[in-house]
């Protein structure tokens, strides 16, 4: 097996409530405006998208340099609240991830969270030390896009990469499209706000209920020809 990626919201932990506190913090800094994000289904977009979505809401122009700007103020702010954000694992998420690490598998995450927020969110969750690459939600509005972004940086460090032989684990549609359109195998986990049969019908090769199905994950990866078993 190549590679494992990992979405982090409502698939390895929960509790992110201060995570659009800090955008609409962000918003107040910058332009002196007082933003709601109510922008439709947010479920599986990227931060990036989010934040530009918003500012045509509101009228606000955003180059890439207020866009960092908008990045930098988001992660001061998050990481003030950070202890108010009562991070939690999910059931499961630390035994698999503990698992494939024992096993020598790369594990990368590809998240919607801009960069900073992403690594103190697994940091506060104890994940951290997992991963080794990833795509992050600043990098790109499609998730396909920072899919590939996260698959460039593991090919720059370890050689090739057969999409075919990587898995993406998520549980949102979005988590899933991307995957596909990326050529990946996709795994949903119901730990969200979509149920199995969403995930299914939004075109997942798997679905479970959550990672705490342990050996049903391995069942998964174990029948491409892994070599894996608990």
């Amino acid at each position: 097996m190549r590679t494992m990626i990992f979405d982090i919201d409502k698939t390895l932990l929960t509790g992110s409530h201060c995570h659009f506190y800090s955008f609409k913090q962000a918003f107040r800094d910058l332009f002196d405006v007082e933003i709601e994000i109510d922008i439709g289904s947010i479920q599986g977009m990227t931060d990036r998208e989010i934040i530009f979505r918003t500012a045509r809401r509101y009228g606000l122009e955003i180059d890439d340099g207020v866009f960092s700007e908008i990045v930098d103020s988001i992660s001061c702010h998050y990481l003030e609240n950070l202890e108010r954000d009562r991070i939690t694992p999910l059931e499961g998420a630390g035994v698999v991830l503990g698992k494939l690490h024992e096993m020598n598998v790369p594990l990368g995450v590809v998240t919607g969270n801009i960069e900073p927020v992403a690594w103190l969110k697994l940091q506060q969750a104890g994940f951290s030390e997992y991963f080794s690459y990833g795509g992050f939600g600043n990098e790109g509005c499609r998730r396909s896009s920072i899919i590939r972004v996260a698959l460039e940086r593991l090919a720059a460090r370890d050689g090739p990469v057969n999409p075919s032989e990587t898995f993406i684990v998520g549980d949102t549609p979005r988590d899933i499209a991307g995957g596909r359109e990326a050529g990946l195998r996709t795994i949903g986990v119901a730990t969200g706000d979509f149920t199995c049969a969403e995930l299914k019908s939004a075109g997942a090769d798997h679905v479970l209920e959550g990672l705490h199905d342990v050996e049903g994950f391995f069942e998964i990866i174990s029948a491409y020809g892994a070599g894996v078993s608990l």
